[in-house]
Order: structure tokens, then sequence, then C-alpha cells
């Protein structure tokens, strides 16, 4: 687990040196450049809720800049802020309905992300406008929450991954489909983890599965505008 701030801040360097790899490189490689923005959704499973479920759904929004690269690679600036939640509403087990906690919170996320477009449907001579895609990367989020259970930092290392769909409306605008998990470093996103419940009839009674980390997932639907970069021949030498 993150909790110790130093380290949370030795990670988050990492990640902003993975960042600016990732936008620095040379221009001649670049083929055009992307910014867009739309509607993000983020759903968590944890100590509260086990497996992934469409009724705990929040909305959020999503901005990112991607720098496209020849060969169906390119980088991904992403941001993303909305609300996340998780309760003990339907118990899946005796120990959920002791525990019967809850948690509603507002997060924000920033990721550098690689991706990998399998076709290339901006071609003029592309037989489909449509690509699915891979992506994967490394980033952080806030969390913002008044009181804590434990001691813990607000900001976390979390490592996204997935893949989605980009259609293509034109030269310059594309719509994009993504679903992808975080991995995350820490079991406090619901708030709960390594505490304990007073139990006559179980002395052996846990508030929470510290051995199995917390997880959210993203959903975005987006637009993007394209400004293509016009590549100058180099003069020859005389």
């Amino acid at each position: 687990m993150l909790n110790n701030p130093f380290i949370v801040t030795r990670y988050l360097i990492r990640t902003l040196i993975l960042i600016t790899i990732l936008f620095c490189s040379h221009n001649s490689f670049a083929q055009s450049k992307e910014f867009g923005g739309g509607l993000a959704s983020f759903n968590y499973t944890g100590d509260l809720i086990r497996t992934y479920s469409v009724q705990n759904q929040t909305l959020g929004l999503n901005l990112f800049y991607i720098k496209n690269y020849q060969n169906g690679w390119a980088g991904k600036l992403n941001f993303a802020a909305g609300r996340i939640k998780g309760s003990d509403q339907n118990p899946i087990d005796p120990q959920a309905q002791v525990r019967n906690a809850s948690f509603q919170d507002f997060i924000t996320e920033i990721s550098g992300q690689a991706t990998y477009e399998f076709l290339d449907f901006r071609n003029d001579k592309a037989l489909v406008k449509f690509t699915p895609y891979l992506t994967a990367g490394a980033g952080f989020f806030l969390i913002n929450r008044a009181e804590k259970n434990a001691d813990y930092s607000d900001i976390q290392l979390m490592i996204p991954f997935g893949g989605g769909i980009k259609y293509s409306l034109g030269p310059l605008w594309t719509l994009n489909f993504e679903f992808s998990a975080r991995k995350l470093f820490y079991d406090y996103l619901d708030n709960i983890s390594i505490q304990e419940v007073t139990d006559k009839r179980n002395s052996d009674f846990q508030f929470g599965d510290w051995n199995d980390n917390d997880w959210y997932f993203f959903t975005g639907f987006s637009i993007s505008y394209t400004f293509w970069g016009v590549n100058c021949p180099v003069p020859l030498k005389k």
C-alpha cells in the first residue's frame, strides 16, 4: 500500500517523467494531434462490491490530448473527473450486513498512456472507417475525502489499461468509445481495509479484506478534433 507520502511522491515523479517522454519526442515522427473530450463513467469494485455492476456507474467528464505517430502508435495525455461510489445496500455476505458501510466521493485522475490502433482507418483508401485499439500507461488519482478511517495519502498511483473503438466522421472529427481498468496499489478507495468490528458471535470477524486492493473502471464516450501536420521536405545538400 502506498500510504507513505514520500513513496507516493517518488512514484508521481516517475509518472511525470513517463508522460514527458511520451509527448516530447521529435516532431518529425508526428503525423497529427488530437484534442477531445466527452462523458466519462466510473465504477468501483472492492470490499463493498466484489464484482463489476452496471448499477454502480457514475458520471463525470473526460479531456484528452493525443499525439499520433506512424504505424498505429500514439501517446495520450488523459484527464478525467467525477463521482465514484459503493455501498453495502445489497449485502453480499453476513459481514456486509453487519458493516453497513458506504462511500461517495469526487475523484480526479491524470495519466500518460501509449495506444496502438490495429487499422489505418484515417487513410483515404481505407476500406473501413473504424479501428479497435489498445491502451496502457501510468498515472495517479486524487480522491477528495473529508473523513478517513486510516492514515493514507489522498494521491495514489494507478495503472490504466484497456481498449476501445474509434470511428472516423471525416478528416477532422473522430468518435471514440473506451473501457479500461485502473489497477491500484492501496485498499482505501472505499475507505475500508484493516479495521475490525467487535462481533461476539465470531471473534475473527474482519471489517475488510486488506489482502486484495481496490479497483476502479473507466468508460468514456468522446469526440476529438484532429490537427494535421505538414511534413516539410528536407533540403538536399549541395
